[in-house]
This record gives C-alpha cells, sequence and structure tokens, in this order.
C-alpha cells in the first residue's frame, strides 16, 4: 500500500529532466561509475545481473520477490531448552498488480499512454532505438490490484514453510507425520480442540493470500479443500471501519509526510537515466522524471507478472539502489517513525497481540480496533497455538513503529531527501516487508537460568515443560525469518537475542498505547507537513 501526495507526480512532471538538484559527479555514459556504496565494479547498465553481484531484486523496496532478511544484528536459531509455546504471525499479502495510486499505477498507466499516443501521432518514426528500441514493440498488460498467480504461489509457499517450521513443533506432529491432520489439534490432555480461526481483511488480494497461504499451511493439492479444516474472519476494509489489519482506512491523518522528501529525492537520483535514455527517444518525446520513476516501476511489476522485463536492463547499480530509497523514504514517512501517525497505525494490532497473550477479549476500543471482532471467543478465540492474520505492507511497518524499536529508526527528521543518494540506514523494505513479509511474535516457555546466547539451528523435538515449576515465558519478534532486537521497547531492556520477559512485555503494552496518541494522531488538527522522529505528532526541533 502506496499513499502519496497527488501534487508529486504533477510537480515532477513540471520539474521534469531539471531536477531539483544535480547528481555529483554523475556521467551520462552508460558506464557510470559505479556506487559509493556498494561494489567498485563498473554500475552501467548489464542486463538483470552485474560484474559486481549485485542483485536488482534486493532494491525493489516492497515490491521486492520474498527472500529471508539477511539479518538485523542478531543470530538466527532456537533455545533448544525452551518449549515453543504460542506463535502469532502477521502477514503481508504477495505478487499483486500495481495499486491505483497516483505515483503507482496510475503513473505506469499514464507512461504507457505517453509512448501508445507518440507512436499513434509519428507513425513514421520509432519511439525508441539503442536499449529502448523494444518500445516500439512493447505492449502494457498490468492491471490493478489484482493478486498474481507468483503470489498466490509465494503465500502456499509460505504457509507450508510455516507448517515445517512451527507448526509441527506447536502441533507436536511425530516421523511420518508430513502434513496437517485435524487428530493433532488436541490440548494437552487429548481432548479436541476448537477448529483454529484465523483473520483477514476482505480486500480480495488480502483475502486470496489468506486462503492461499491456509492451502499451504493444512497441506492440500487444491486451493479450496482445505475450507474444512479452519474458520476465517473476514474483517471489512471500508473507509471510516476500525480495522486493525488496514488501519489507514480510518487514521487517514499524518500518513502523507513522506511527499517533500520523496519528491526531492526522486528528482535527484533519476536526472542522470533521464539525460541517458532521452538520447534513445525522439527530441520532443519530453522524457521527465515521472517517466524514470514508472520505468523504474515496471521492472518489479513486470517481473512478478511475466517472469522478466525489458525494462530491467536500463538502469545502473546506484540508480537501483536509489530507487530502493524512493521507496524507503515513503514508507518511512507515511506508516513509520517519520509518519506523525506512525505507531498510532500500528498499535490496535499490538493491543490485539497482548490480549491473545492475557486471554481475555476486548471490550472497548482506543484505537483501530474493532471490538464488535474482538469481544468474542468465536471472531476472536483465544488459547490457540498459533494464529495468523492477512494484511499489508504499511501495517508491518506501522508495528515495528508501534513497538518502539530503535533497530528500524533513522534520525529526528525522517529519512532525508536532499541527498545525493541513498544514504547508509537500516530501515529497508525489501528486508521489512517484500511480497509475502511475515512477523512472528513466537512465544517460549523456558526453564530457569535458560542462556540464550548458543542457539541451535533446528528444533527437532519441542519439549513439554508443562510439569515443570519456575519457568518464564519469553517474547521474541522474527521479521522475514531474521528476531528483531527489541532496544527502545525500554521494557525488555537487558534482553539477551531479543528475547524478552513476556511479563515485561505486557506491561509496557499501557505505555506503549500512550506513546501512540492515537486519538491526536489520527484526528487531531496539527500542521506538521513534513517528517518527524518518533512516529508521533510531535515535531521534532533542531539542534
Amino acid at each position: 500500500m502506496t499513499v502519496t501526495n497527488p501534487c508529486t507526480i504533477a510537480i515532477l512532471a513540471l520539474a521534469g529532466s531539471s531536477a531539483v538538484h544535480a547528481l555529483p559527479g554523475a556521467s551520462s555514459s552508460a558506464s557510470a561509475s559505479a556506487s559509493a556504496s556498494a561494489s567498485s565494479a563498473a554500475a552501467g547498465p548489464t542486463g538483470t545481473s552485474y560484474p559486481s553481484g549485485f542483485d536488482m531484486t534486493k532494491s525493489w523496496g516492497n515490491l521486492s520477490p520474498y527472500a529471508d532478511s539477511p539479518g538485523f544484528d542478531l543470530p538466527k536459531g532456537f533455545p533448544v531448552e525452551c518449549e515453543l509455546s504460542q506463535v502469532h504471525v502477521l502477514h503481508r499479502h504477495a505478487q499483486r498488480y500495481p495499486t491505483a495510486y497516483d505515483d503507482d499505477g496510475l503513473n505506469l498507466a499514464r507512461f504507457a499512454e505517453k509512448v501508445a499516443t507518440y507512436a499513434k501521432e509519428h507513425p513514421d518514426t520509432k519511439v525508441g532505438s539503442g536499449p529502448l528500441e523494444f518500445l516500439n514493440h512493447w505492449e502494457y498488460l498490468l492491471g490493478y490490484e489484482t493478486l498474481l498467480p507468483t503470489g498466490a504461489a509465494t503465500e502456499a509457499s509460505s504457509g507450508a514453510l510455516f507448517w515445517s517450521q512451527y507448526g509441527r513443533l506447536l502441533y507436536r506432529a511425530g516421523r511420518n507425520e508430513a502434513a496437517w491432520d485435524s487428530s493433532l489439534n488436541v490440548y494437552p490432555n487429548g481432548t479436541a480442540r476448537p477448529k483454529p480461526t484465523f483473520r483477514t481483511t476482505s480486500y480480495p488480494r488480502i483475502l486470496e493470500s489468506a486462503r492461499w497461504w491456509l492451502s499451504g499451511f493444512f497441506g492440500n493439492t487444491g486451493a479450496n479443500s482445505s475450507y474444512a479444516e479452519y474458520n476465517l474472519v473476514i474483517i471489512p476494509e471500508e473507509e471510516n471501519f476500525n480495522n486493525t489489519l488496514s488501519s489507514t482506512s480510518v487514521c487517514t491523518n499524518g500518513s502523507e509526510n513522506a511527499a517533500i522528501d520523496e519528491l526531492i529525492f526522486t528528482g535527484i537520483s533519476t536526472k542522470a537515466a533521464n539525460e541517458r535514455l532521452a538520447k534513445f527517444l525522439p527530441d520532443d518525446f519530453g522524457l521527465n522524471a515521472t517517466d524514470i520513476f514508472a520505468m523504474l516501476n515496471l521492472c518489479p511489476y513486470e517481473y512478478a507478472t511475466l517472469g522478466r522485463s525489458s525494462f530491467c536492463a536500463l538502469f545502473t547499480e546506484q540508480e537501483w539502489r536509489d530507487f530502493e530509497y524512493i521507496l524507503d523514504i515513503n514508507f518511512y514517512g507515511n506508516y513509520g517513525f517519520g509518519a506523525p501517525s506512525g505507531r498510532a497505525q500500528g498499535i490496535g494490532y499490538v493491543q490485539e497481540l497482548a490480549a491473545r497473550l492475557q486471554s481475555r477479549l476486548i471490550k472497548s476500543s482506543d484505537s483501530s480496533i474493532n471490538y464488535t471482532y474482538d469481544d468474542n471467543t468465536k471472531d476472536f478465540p483465544l488459547h490457540q497455538p498459533m494464529y495468523m492474520d492477512m494484511s499489508h505492507d504499511d501495517i508491518i511497518v506501522s508495528v515495528l513503529t508501534a513497538l518502539g524499536l530503535d533497530y528500524f529508526k533513522y534520525g529526528p527528521h525522517g529519512l532525508p531527501g536532499k541527498v545525493p543518494h541513498a544514504p547508509p540506514r537500516k530501515f529497508h523494505l525489501n528486508e521489512m516487508t517484500p511480497f509475502g513479509a511475515r512477523l512472528f511474535s513466537e512465544i517460549w516457555t523456558c526453564p530457569r537460568n535458560v542462556s540464550f546466547t548458543n542457539l541451535q539451528e533446528q528444533l527437532y523435538k519441542n519439549p513439554d515443560l508443562s510439569a515443570e515449576s519456575n519457568t518464564t515465558d519469553y517474547i521474541r519478534f522474527v521479521l522475514n525469518n531474521a528476531p528483531v532486537p527489541v532496544e527502545g521497547l525500554t521494557a525488555c531492556n537487558g534482553s539477551v537475542n531479543g528475547f524478552c520477559p513476556l511479563e515485561k512485555f505486557l506491561s509496557s503494552v499501557p505505555k506503549l498505547t500512550d506513546e501512540a496518541m492515537y486519538q491526536e494522531a489520527c484526528f487531531g488538527n496539527y500542521n506538521i507537513t513534513g517528517q518527524v522522529g518518533n512516529g508521533q505528532p510531535i515535531q521534532t526541533k533542531s539542534t
């Protein structure tokens, strides 16, 4: 989900190739110098691979195909002395057509129309030459919003992997029990549990993603044959309707604050490509910054739809890194610590997580929670070994923000736009919210004096500690199979490798709720036009 101030694209179009800043030292040739932040290998366009080994798919931000995160400075692995008690999954939908936003699908459609119109009005003139020769035969094939077959495959694979990695442990599947069987869904005393219940929004690609994920988890060969194994709560995704899995449906304030910095950096970062590629188009085509941004976007979207794209070979390694940064600015400033409502957008899910962990229903709401769904065990069941909520990329970002996790925080004024290239940072959408992203909240029951320093790569058997005394429950957040540091979540200070005592975490939720400032952030009449520093409607003063 991306929301950008509608004037952004219009201003960029007027700016054209005369961006706000020039790229210092940028060459207009196809053999531009290498990225200062990457390898010293030649950075000129070389197709979909680069001599440095650079993988452009890792620079497509939230449009990147799923890959496990390389890590967030914590070791991966499991504590072998502990029992895995519960896992809560917040999942993103997978590959889709572009959204019908001005800086996304609508901009792609405008570029396609521009190419088609020029070809129609100049039948005796080729639109493109050299690396752009393919434009003479190019056809725009993308629609809007729909989950793609590649997205369905991503979700099914994710559900199957979750069964293999977590489901087997939680439901204590034994030897030769390769797939889910309803006979495993029992309490420790052997009595049957209720059918598991999962949640999704009503938006078609979210709903379909949930179904495909569940088809993978339950191990069926047909996408519909697992319906009988679970209940699915479908929460309407509608304007002014409370829904923690689509909080911007109600909380629209403070979610467009990235526009200025995004505009500035887009102008800077597309200038060299504009000058280079304009040479392969007619002089009166009028290539501009919005066209370049559209061409960059077309690469990942056509890749997801068609398996490859001619647009991917047009840009340098540095240009791809800068493209990623444009998307990072958008999400950081609209849904993360740079957004005045960043914490508010994610606090509802955090409150629901706490309620599930405390085995309590929710009877009132001071956030995006819709308590008509959370005040009963039919829609909001308690005591399940696992939960799965299907949602959007921005919700994952805002939940991490609501938790106050400093690892992803950049600075007091958000991600800067007036920079020559993408700066070093720890906020990378391709590692946080690629297509099919997943945030796990693991609950571990551990014996006294447990050590979290030596984690094991694989947990082959889930210990049963139900008869043990003096155990302690811990929570660990795992994003795309990489544990997340909990610094910034003050109740978890002193935690080792991300394992925070559950009681301490739960005690912090009221403070997190206060820090989210939901009513003021979402409905207050504040005048903040740029990014902020802490995900609250408080502008940090310059020092």
